[in-house]
């Protein structure tokens, strides 16, 4: 059983050789390394496994075909069943999501109910719609950045706002402002800041 539970984001199991090698135990969360080494927190897995050329990264259409697939995969009640399984079994009082994860987890709860250990959820960079609320009595904790600019162009394709760009409006939702900083890649830069997991444990 872990204390804590992570839903990652979108793309985490596409790899390229040299230049997007497969991501470790944390599967791009970086910043929870230590914390799930010790068995603190654990990854819930899912996604489509993908190995393509190094240059095929570039190709615009390949990257909104593989969301597009993943974001079937979220509606899938096969993985919310499976989350539900991975829930039960952990026991955990917290669970932190990341952009993706935090639109699988809304569909989740749209047909099931969370396990009476989960206190709390932390709900980073999300990609939900902003007008999105989440059923759920548990204390929500909104990460969010106005200058992200991978749900910047999420909210321009899907042409709605992401939640991960402002506060959110749903009642009692603790908002916290949480600057992107670190380049090449401003939306993964919170899930690799050590002040993430500062956080999280400070509010388990």
């Amino acid at each position: 059983m872990s204390k804590i539970v992570l839903l990652h984001g979108f793309a985490v199991h596409l790899t390229a050789p040299i230049v997007r090698p497969a991501f470790g135990p944390s599967a791009s969360m970086s910043a929870f390394d230590e914390l799930v080494s010790t068995g603190e927190a654990r990854v819930f897995p899912w996604g489509i496994a993908k190995r393509v050329k190094p240059w095929q990264l570039l190709n615009p259409l390949l990257i909104q075909q593989l969301y597009q697939d993943e974001y079937k995969l979220i509606q899938s009640l096969e993985l919310q069943r499976t989350l539900q399984l991975f829930l039960e079994r952990e026991k955990p009082s917290m669970i932190v999501c990341h952009s993706m994860g935090c639109s699988l987890l809304q569909n989740y709860l749209e047909k099931f109910t969370l396990p009476s250990s989960i206190k709390s959820i932390v709900l980073v960079q999300s990609d939900l719609a902003a007008t999105k609320k989440l059923r759920t009595n548990v204390t929500l904790h909104h990460l969010y950045c106005p200058w992200d600019p991978t749900l910047l162009l999420s909210s321009l394709v899907s042409n709605h706002l992401r939640a991960g760009l402002c506060k959110s409006k749903q009642a009692g939702v603790n908002n916290i402002l949480f600057p992107l900083t670190t380049f090449p890649n401003l939306h993964t830069s919170s899930i690799c800041d050590k002040k993430l997991p500062e956080f999280v444990t400070r509010h388990l």
